[in-house]
């Protein structure tokens, strides 16, 4: 049997998941993760969690297809309300927004545990998920990024940990950006699309003439060109001065 391969995103997922460790896939699609880590022995168990029907069953053909029926849990549930503390020590929460990603920690009050480790790929409203988890506590240990079908995405490696989170929060562009340096090919292009989400939300706020955001909006654009190396003169022309 022919062995796949993960796409870079879940890659990444993948690599961040720990040694050892029993493993809850939440929206597992065709459950390729948690087969590709039993297959290379790197996890103990998992579950694979999916809202829908129709993914699950193909999740359990794929099961069977690899022989991991006796490691792999199939549960039709929302999010992580079928499960417990006791089943899983690592959660993977990926190829969902942000906004419901956050949801669905906030339904799971068990994972507020330091010995709890979060991997979250969230495919939108990243920054408000950031935001979300520093404000309950979760602190981003860190964070890589990859590029999939031609767009980057960023995977947040996360544990609660009230005091770091806090101290996080304090950095500016923490909620744009997270624990990315910008050094890296794959990062640049993540920031770069974070600059053109957060500029389309500036021409907003100039139209509705709220000076306030203009103004936070212009300084994190500034700082994060300046992450990046892009010259400011790029930033004046779509009207955005120098803070």
């Amino acid at each position: 049997m022919r062995m796949f391969q993960l796409d870079p995103r879940l890659q990444l997922c993948a690599e961040m998941v720990r040694e050892g460790s029993a493993l809850a896939d939440v929206g597992t699609d065709h459950a390729y993760l948690p087969i590709w880590l039993l297959l290379h022995q790197k996890i103990s168990r998992a579950i694979a969690i999916d809202v829908r029907e129709g993914p699950l069953q193909t999740a359990k053909e794929n099961v069977v297809r690899y022989q991991v029926e006796k490691q792999v849990r199939l549960s039709l549930s929302n999010g992580l309300c079928g499960i417990s503390a006791k089943d899983a020590d690592d959660i993977v929460i990926a190829g969902m927004g942000g906004e419901l990603i956050a949801q669905i920690l906030s339904e799971a009050p068990w994972t507020k545990d330091p010995e709890k480790r979060l991997i979250l790929q969230p495919m939108t409203t990243a920054p408000e998920l950031r935001k979300w988890l520093g404000e309950q506590g979760y602190a981003i240990e860190q964070e890589k990024c990859a590029v999939a079908d031609g767009k980057p995405y960023s995977v947040m490696q996360v544990t609660y940990d009230p005091q770091q989170a806090g101290q996080l929060m304090k950095e500016e562009l923490y909620p744009y950006i997270g624990r990315l340096a910008g050094n890296m090919p794959e990062e640049k292009e993540y920031i770069s699309k974070v600059i053109h989400q957060l500029s389309n939300r500036l021409k907003g706020y100039v139209h509705t003439n709220d000076q306030s955001k203009t103004q936070q909006a212009e300084r994190i654009l500034w700082l994060l060109r300046e992450k990046i190396g892009l010259q400011q003169t790029e930033t004046m022309k779509e009207g955005c001065g120098e803070p």
